[in-house]
């Protein structure tokens, strides 16, 4: 069986080459073919101010300003086809086309983000506008040419947002780009809002990142929840780079569930091809 993990992070850095190297292997060996691994890129924060934009709770083994790109499309190149490199865009802090185009030619496949309006997000961190010392209006403008450019060169964006507070700005965002292909992480945050999003956009992918003691807790409700939905859900961990007994023990919650063969197969495979477009290029 195929694995596709769509959710996970670097925080590591090439003094972290052989452990990275020895836990790949560990997941190739367990049937993981890709992880979507996301990469920060900090060009103009300093050391205090990029930690506003970190959630607690991650051991950064990697570049202490986060700007872990060069690293991360080098391990990238170390191991084939495995990982796909997404951009995390938090902290992009300049033209955004030619920002996103130059790490595109380098070799990033596509777009993370984080819905960072004002300080009473779910990850409690500072907000961007506050971070950056810019309006809500242009923090909004700089998202919108985000996800311009991702629906016009057809990439995958894992934008992280929670339906409960922000269900308005969801529900724009997907009416303004019908056709961008997107995961809202964590089951949109929250089930009952996000169902709304999951009935009305086909676009819209989510994944099971970070919901392991939920899941375990209530597994019949997400059993269910996965059946209701079935070519949405995408297997996710919200590992880091260096974390393959998190990955394993998620694909053990998943199987854990007693899902169909099928829809077992769609939550590990199927639909992680479909969002991240692996289809359209193998």
């Amino acid at each position: 069986m195929e694995i596709i993990d769509v959710h996970c992070h670097c925080f590591a850095g090439l003094g972290q080459a052989e452990r990275v190297s020895h836990g790949l292997a560990r997941l190739r060996d367990a049937g993981v073919s890709h992880l979507a691994v996301m990469g920060l890129v900090n060009t103009s924060l300093n050391a205090q101010d990029v930690w506003k934009l970190i959630p607690e709770g991650f051991d950064n083994l990697g570049d202490p300003l986060f700007n872990e790109a060069d690293d991360l499309l080098k391990f990238t190149q170390q191991t084939g086809d495995m990982l796909f490199p997404m951009l995390d865009t938090r902290m992009l802090n300049s033209d955004v086309q030619s920002f996103i185009q130059d790490h595109l030619q380098r070799g990033f496949r596509g777009i993370k983000g984080l819905y960072l309006a004002d300080d009473a997000n779910d990850l409690r961190v500072t907000s961007v506008p506050d971070t950056f010392g810019i309006s809500l209006e242009q923090y909004h403008k700089r998202e919108w040419e985000i996800f311009a450019f991702a629906e016009a060169h057809d990439l995958p964006v894992l934008y992280h947002m929670d339906a409960n507070r922000y269900g308005d700005t969801m529900r724009a965002i997907l009416d303004d780009f019908p056709h961008l292909r997107i995961n809202f992480p964590h089951f949109g945050i929250g089930r009952k809002a996000f169902r709304k999003i999951l009935d009305t956009y086909p676009n819209v992918y989510t994944d099971i990142a970070y919901m392991f003691p939920h899941i375990q807790g209530n597994p019949d409700s997400y059993s269910d929840f996965i059946s209701h939905y079935p070519d949405r859900v995408c297997f996710g961990s919200d590992a880091l780079i260096y974390q393959p007994e998190i990955v394993l023990d998620y694909i053990e919650l998943v199987k854990s569930l007693n899902l169909s063969n099928e829809l077992e197969n769609k939550v590990l495979s199927g639909n992680p091809r479909s969002f991240l477009g692996l289809d359209s290029v193998c």
